[in-house]
Order: structure tokens, then sequence, then C-alpha cells
């Protein structure tokens, strides 16, 4: 056990770090970005941009971004947002989805 007061500020900073990285904001922590995800940490999570794809996965702390060597955080802003590729429409190809054979696809 947790103290009920702990775990409710960790509840309250979860909710609050979630809407924050998600916010549709364009503000720049330089020395922050590298310590916590922020909003443009995030962004390039998002992005269709080739450079950024499979990039950033840390939900809150970049530092395991940086030991799996899947970081990318340049001094700009991904062009692009979403997927390029369609997955599966039912509920059980989207679960088998990730165990797919490698074929080629747009990111090569």
């Amino acid at each position: 056990g947790f103290a009920p007061a702990a775990l409710y500020a960790y509840l309250v900073f979860v909710s609050f770090h979630a809407v924050f990285i998600h916010a549709n904001v364009r503000w720049r922590f330089p020395g922050l970005r590298w310590v916590i995800a922020t909003p443009e940490y995030h962004h390039w999570h998002h992005t269709s941009d080739e450079e950024g794809i499979d990039k950033n996965f840390a939900q809150f702390l970049p530092l395991w971004d940086l030991v799996f060597g899947t970081v990318h955080l340049p001094d700009y802003w991904p062009r692009n947002y979403g997927t390029k590729l369609q997955p599966p429409e039912t509920y059980l190809g989207q679960l088998l989805y990730p165990f797919r054979r490698k074929r080629a696809t747009p990111y090569g």
C-alpha cells in the first residue's frame, strides 16, 4: 500500500500529463523535453514523416527511448501526422496485426 494522498496525486499528474502531451500546442521546453515527455516529444510519436516512424514510445520518461535508441527530437516539428497503412477493421485482425509476416511497406 501506497498512502491514498500519494495515489491521488499520481492520478492527478497522469491525467494532466495525458491531456498536456496530446494538446495541439507548439510550446518548447528546451531542457525539460529530455526529462519528461512534452507535447513536442509526443508530436513525433504521432508523425507519419518517415524520420519519425517507430520513435518516441516512452509515455513519461524519454530516458527509455534514449536507452533503446528510439528517441527522435529534432529542433523542428513534424509535417505530417497519422498512419499511411490501414490496419485491419476487425477486432481479431487488429489483435493479430502486430504478428503478421513483414511485407514491403511505404517505410522500407
